[in-house]
């Protein structure tokens, strides 16, 4: 059986990257044009839409990503453990449109910060037994110049249609780098698996731990969304919360604008 991950790391996880089985093609571009018609305005940075919050009237939208969430190529995760049990994560599941700027290092990126710049997805988890793994296929093509850096195995892949990359969501330490001076937009699929390997645990166990990361996402996600090309003072309060973790002189800033108001109250109570 063909592996699905070319790197594996105790530090950083297992990571893949490779191209989707042929007779999966056909949905990846159902899912393009149904999806390309819903963005309402392409000059965004990025736009959502979790699978469970598809239309079930769109049924063309849904049969294709279901197709492709559940094909059987994906329990190659299992990466020839015996005794594995995996789950796909639906309510992760994800299509998205993103749209990084040119010299986008050069701007403030507010939610968007949590994409752009090095990252682990998630530094909250370490369960026993558990890997939680991420894939991100590409539904679009000319891709010429955004590119996904895994960082420690130093691997690049410019994501185009029908390629997978696959990461540990808890371990795996990436950005996306972009290189042109011209927008590049791609529309592309996130789903989500948590597997056991070689399992001591009951099904139970690991369904329960799937909460975790649901909740966890959840408040990210939103988070993120309001916070990425803000109008609104949350939206910005909330862009600023997803820069401070990777500007270390952010928590300057925000301390001094706390004090300034902390004294400003306080002057006019006397």
């Amino acid at each position: 059986m063909n592996q699905i991950f070319t790197y594996r790391s105790a530090i950083d996880g297992k990571v893949g990257i490779g191209q989707l089985p042929v007779h999966l093609h056909p949905s990846l571009d159902l899912l393009a044009n149904e999806y390309g018609h819903m963005i309402p305005n392409k000059a965004s940075t990025t736009y959502h839409h979790y699978y469970n919050s598809l239309k079930e009237s769109n049924t063309l939208l849904r049969q294709s990503f279901d197709h492709i969430q559940t094909d059987p190529f994906w329990r190659k995760i299992c990466d020839g453990t015996p005794g594995c049990i995996m789950h796909n994560v639906v309510e992760m599941n994800e299509i998205y449109y993103s749209n990084p700027k040119p010299h986008f290092t050069n701007m403030n990126l507010y939610g968007a910060a949590a994409n752009l710049i090095p990252h682990r997805d998630c530094v909250l988890f370490n369960f026993d037994g558990i890997r939680f793994y991420r894939v991100i296929i590409g539904l679009t093509e000319n891709n010429h110049d955004t590119i996904t850096e895994f960082i420690r195995p130093q691997i690049e892949h410019k994501i185009n249609k029908g390629d997978y990359m696959i990461f540990d969501f808890d371990k795996t330490l990436h950005q996306v780098k972009k290189t042109g001076i011209t927008e590049t937009p791609r529309i592309l699929l996130k789903l989500h698996f948590i597997v056991c390997e070689n399992c001591k645990y009951s099904e139970f166990y690991v369904y329960s731990i799937t909460h975790f990361y649901k909740l966890y996402y959840y408040v990210a996600r939103y988070t993120e969304q309001i916070g990425t090309d803000p109008t609104t003072f949350m939206g910005f309060f909330y862009g600023l919360l997803w820069e401070y973790p990777f500007y270390p002189e952010f928590k300057y800033v925000v301390f001094f604008l706390f004090a300034s108001i902390f004294s400003i109250l306080y002057i006019r109570e006397k």
